[in-house]
């Protein structure tokens, strides 16, 4: 028997008012006739089906309500419940659920949202630094609607550990929404996920929450959202003031033609250079760390190392690290990587030591490392 596959419900997302982004199960003839919904709640559903189609496992949970497991068939019918999520030792490490938001963009007019993570041990009478967890896509979310953060959500939990607010936004030109609301991405690979947005939202956040303190804000990102870090710190220094970037795909005309056409178009010089975070690096003000690994195969290590050349040539203080041996995702690296960033942070923005710690070893099965990578 083969196994069950994973089957993406994100074309059925938008059918739930409080949440455009939660997923729900729907049927529909081919056709196009028939259309019902499977699953009628306010949760977002991921699904597995089973061989034979006649059923399948839905994981239904929001980014506060821990996943319920069942297995139901096409009419919505629970034949059986799996299991239930138990986060009480989750719960009594300190941590508690984030908090899901919805807040102006930049345009004051359109919706957009995100979430945010109290620090451990929260108080609203303290003054707590900030850090914007950046992933601008434009080809996926940096937010998952469930309760699962997902490999986007790597950072914001410990960072929360050490005392900071995380924030992480789905701003304009992200997908998960209508077209017009992902297109604001196109030609404009530039405005990293368009961080005009991020302000926004900080800034409205910080209304009703006096204990943010927007003097002490910070970006992390990898990847691309490496390149957003850096690119928030170029373009908002009064905002960012400290920054790790990860893996960063600071300069579009060096890039997977594949991914920068496809977003800013064939044959468009003029935007491909406005996507350079080396060309604008004079701007540099606020506290940068660059990290990338010396055999990356997704972003060459050229694009940090072309960043730091031109920070050097414009006598810029920054902080970098290349990790030998290392792919893009620091795999064999990564509680190294990740606490060398998390602590470059509580020093530039806490302006203190960060405590003694070392992440438990992450141990990955050689046999499932190898069937991800086939």
């Amino acid at each position: 028997m083969r196994p069950c596959a994973t089957w993406p419900t994100r074309a059925s997302s938008g059918l739930v008012a409080e949440d455009p982004y939660r997923r729900t199960v729907c049927r529909v003839g081919l056709d196009g006739s028939g259309f019902a919904k499977v699953t009628d709640d306010e949760l977002d559903h991921i699904v597995t089906l089973s061989d034979t189609m006649d059923y399948f496992i839905d994981s239904a949970s929001t980014v506060d309500t821990p996943p319920v497991t069942r297995v139901r068939d096409w009419t919505g019918r629970v034949l059986v419940e799996l299991e239930r999520a138990d986060i009480g030792k989750l719960i009594a490490t300190g941590w508690t659920p984030p908090e899901r938001f919805r807040v102006k963009a930049a345009d004051g007019v359109t919706d957009i949202y995100g979430v945010l993570y109290h620090p451990h041990g929260f108080d609203p009478a303290q003054r707590y630094a900030v850090v914007d967890n950046i992933y601008p896509g434009p080809q996926t979310n940096r937010i998952d609607p469930g309760f699962d953060p997902g490999g986007m959500g790597l950072d914001a939990e410990p960072l929360a550990a050490l005392g900071f607010v995380v924030v992480a936004v789905d701003g304009r030109g992200t997908p998960g929404r209508s077209k017009a609301f992902h297109d604001a991405s196109y030609g404009h690979l530039a405005d990293a996920g368009c961080l005009a947005d991020h302000v926004a939202a900080l800034r409205q956040l910080a209304e009703t929450r006096p204990w943010m303190d927007l003097d002490r804000v910070g970006a992390f990102g990898h990847s691309g959202g490496g390149f957003a870090t850096v690119r928030a710190m170029l373009d908002f220094p009064e905002v960012y003031k400290a920054g790790v970037a990860l893996s960063g795909s600071h300069e579009a005309r060096s890039f997977s033609l594949d991914f920068v056409e496809a977003y800013d178009g064939a044959d468009n010089p003029e935007a491909w250079a406005r996507a350079s975070n080396v060309d604008l690096a004079d701007r540099l003000a606020g506290k940068l760390l660059l990290v990338h690994g010396e055999m990356d195969d997704r972003v060459h290590p050229d694009h940090t190392l072309r960043l730091a050349d031109r920070l050097i040539a414009a006598d810029k203080d920054f902080e970098l690290l290349i990790v030998p041996g290392a792919e893009h995702t620091f795999i064999d690296n990564l509680a190294y990587v990740r606490k060398r960033g998390w602590d470059f942070l509580v020093r530039e923005l806490m302006g203190m030591q960060p405590p003694t710690y070392r992440p438990a070893p992450i141990t990955i099965d050689p046999a499932l490392l190898a069937e991800l990578f086939a």
